[in-house]
């Protein structure tokens, strides 16, 4: 401390008094945090770890000048003290301050600019292995150029061992991401903390500062409290702001993306931009100034590869290669593709994430190459399959392009690593963006309906879709397209799927799941695969709800007359009285019906018996229809 002079104190941080010195043989000014320790033993050790702050030397992260152990002798107490930059213009929190005060929002260029400075600054740390742990705008400091600089790296951040610890976090919580408290945290944990830095950002001028810390809580347990900001967002904004937002502040940590992974979004690379970040390639070739040599055709996957290799910066000549490649894969057999070429094609469609075809060649190629492919594929994994949520996020306005990955989403979903994988990736969220965003397109809908049926499949996703709310949207999509028979087979064997996650009990009765299926029934009574969905849901429904039950009885319609439900699926079972799948179907769901003794009656009036008598005789040897026959006529036959 003796070459220090203390100026001022500027006020007491999570781990220590901060104060403005001044150093005393040239008069400059810096700011100096005091750690207290417990022991020397502690000191020395907060004091090694201090040091490796001093490698963080980039133009976006603050300066560490000096670092020294002191004994304070007035409070008898050890400190190791840490000298940094000192930032006359102040931090991202009294900018923030200023604009709500004037409800003046940050232009888009300007919040680009600072979001692709925090994360370049993060990349960096975090390649040093060092988590910051408390970012937030207060600990972002502004340069006189009007550039950011991260800063106030507490001692002990240093990540070594930090993915199996679960120390106590420091810090103000409100941007620290929900798992840091919890469960072991990595670098994906600042990633939370920069997205809530960007929410901030973008509604500076829109919310107070009780209204932003009360969105902040809220975030870390209610989804709808992020979707409720963002839409406001969306007012001000690009929606790819919303949408990188969205990104970083996955609850789940393990579907959020780290900072690395963030410079696939092409809004970040934007942002990077601005700032020459080396990080993206602002010297890319020009298409028309590359040499566009032939595409070697009659030579095999291997020569194609290699030609895109050579010539990766040229969209053109990616587009034509995948093209050829497309074709080859038709016959994978024939032409086969192995894992550094699967890997390069990947590679491919990051480096031109803007180019909707080189996406779409990609979508099909993979496509052709899951024929055959085996469980240990490479497509199976999430370094193949990531590229398919980056691609829906930089093309939310294509229906068309999103149809095709929602598709293939489907199709990978054959494999369970690669189901695993896509609720891992975000792709479940990425599917509910792509109905909430397009929910009058009945095409995309009944592909994005189709592909929760088959995802959710897998209990954890079935878990996410639960948490994000996607439930509804289910029954939105059977309310908005119930002249729709492809629509409305997909959305029935979704709610299937979902009625057996325990979360969505009271949710399924509130949104009158039982009324939309039998109104269904109604509508598409001649589509057997309407039939055998809507029957098949239903029968789940009943058999975890008595109230569902009686609902099938007799439920006011969407234009509010009765609807008797069993009629209807009597005059289904008339229509499909030879198709198995539908008969096994209605008798599943009259069995679950007749567990109700006050439903018995009813069904006895309305000749359920005669139903199964006649089931009996047309299906005797199959078993798989017999069993929920028999149970229902054992119970009738017992009421009577």
């Amino acid at each position: 401390m003796e070459n220090y002079e203390i100026v001022s104190r500027l006020g007491r941080g999570a781990q220590g008094s901060v104060f403005l010195v001044q150093r005393l043989d040239n008069g400059k000014q810096y700011v100096l945090k005091k750690v207290e320790c417990n022991d020397e033993g502690e000191a020395n050790k907060a004091f090694q770890e201090a040091m490796a702050l001093q490698e963080l030397q980039h133009p976006y992260v603050c300066g560490y000048k000096e670092f020294f152990v002191t004994w304070d002798e007035e409070v008898a107490a050890m400190f190791v003290c840490i000298v940094m930059e000192y930032y006359k213009n102040g931090d991202l929190d009294r900018v923030l301050k200023q604009r709500r005060i004037s409800k003046q929002p940050i232009e888009e260029l300007i919040l680009k600019k600072w979001l692709g400075q925090i994360v370049e600054a993060l990349i960096f740390v975090h390649k040093k292995q060092v988590i910051h742990r408390d970012l937030k705008p207060s600990n972002i400091f502004m340069r006189e150029d009007l550039s950011i600089s991260l800063g106030d790296f507490g001692v002990a951040t240093i990540m070594g061992d930090a993915k199996t610890r679960t120390r106590t976090a420091v810090g103000t919580m409100n941007w620290m991401a929900p798992e840091v408290l919890e469960r072991p945290y990595d670098e994906r944990s600042d990633v939370w903390s920069a997205g809530c830095i960007a929410l901030e950002m973008a509604t500076c001028g829109i919310l107070d500062r009780d209204q932003m810390s009360k969105c902040l809580f809220d975030i870390k347990s209610n989804p709808a409290a992020l979707e409720e900001a963002l839409t406001k967002i969306k007012e001000k904004y690009p929606e790819d702001l919303a949408s990188v937002i969205k990104t970083m502040l996955q609850h789940d940590f393990s579907q959020r993306p780290s900072a690395v992974e963030l410079l696939s979004l092409p809004y970040i690379r934007e942002c990077l931009s601005i700032s020459s970040s080396q990080l993206v390639d602002s010297k890319r070739k020009d298409v028309t100034s590359v040499k566009k040599n032939p595409v070697p055709k009659g030579k095999g996957c291997p020569a194609v590869f290699e030609y895109i290799k050579q010539n990766h910066h040229s969209e053109n000549c990616v587009k034509e290669a995948l093209k050829y490649v497309e074709e080859l894969s038709r016959t994978p057999n024939k032409h086969p593709v192995d894992t550094s070429e699967k890997k390069l094609l990947v590679q491919a469609m990051k480096d031109h994430l803007k180019c909707t075809e080189i996406q779409t060649l990609g979508y099909q190629i993979i496509n052709n190459l899951i024929v055959g492919a085996k469980d240990s594929d490479i497509l199976y994994t999430r370094e193949v399959i990531n590229v398919i949520p980056l691609s829906m996020k930089a093309h939310s306005d294509s229906p068309t392009l999103l149809k095709a990955a929602v598709v293939l989403l489907t199709a990978l979903s054959s494999d369970e690593s690669a189901t695993q994988a896509i609720g891992a990736c975000g792709g479940i969220q990425d599917i509910l963006a792509c109905m909430r965003r397009h929910s009058g397109n009945a095409e995309l809908v009944a592909a994005s309906c189709n592909a929760l049926w088959s995802l959710t499949v897998n209990e954890a996703n079935a878990k996410i879709l639960t948490e994000e709310h996607g439930l509804p949207d289910v029954v939105t999509a059977m309310a908005t397209h119930r002249d729709s028979a492809l629509v409305i087979e997909s959305a029935a064997a979704a709610l299937l799927s979902l009625s057996m996650e325990d979360g969505n009990a009271a949710v399924l009765s509130e949104q009158e799941c039982v009324t939309h299926l039998v109104q269904a029934l109604q509508t598409h009574i001649k589509q057997a695969k309407v039939v055998k969905n809507a029957c098949m849901a239903l029968a789940s429904l009943v058999e975890q709800d008595e109230e569902s039950a009686y609902k099938v009885l007799s439920n006011p319609s969407i234009d509010g007359t009765a609807v008797a439900g069993i009629p209807i699926i009597i005059a289904a079972y008339n229509k499909h009285k030879d198709n198995a799948d539908v008969v096994e179907n209605v008798c599943t769901l009259f069995m679950e019906l007749a567990e109700y003794n006050d439903i018995l009656s009813e069904m006895g009036a309305l000749k359920c018996e005669k139903v199964m008598a006649d089931v009996m005789r047309r299906f005797k040897e199959n078993q798989d229809i017999m069993t929920p026959c028999m149970a229902a006529l054992d119970k009738l036959s017992a009421h009577k």
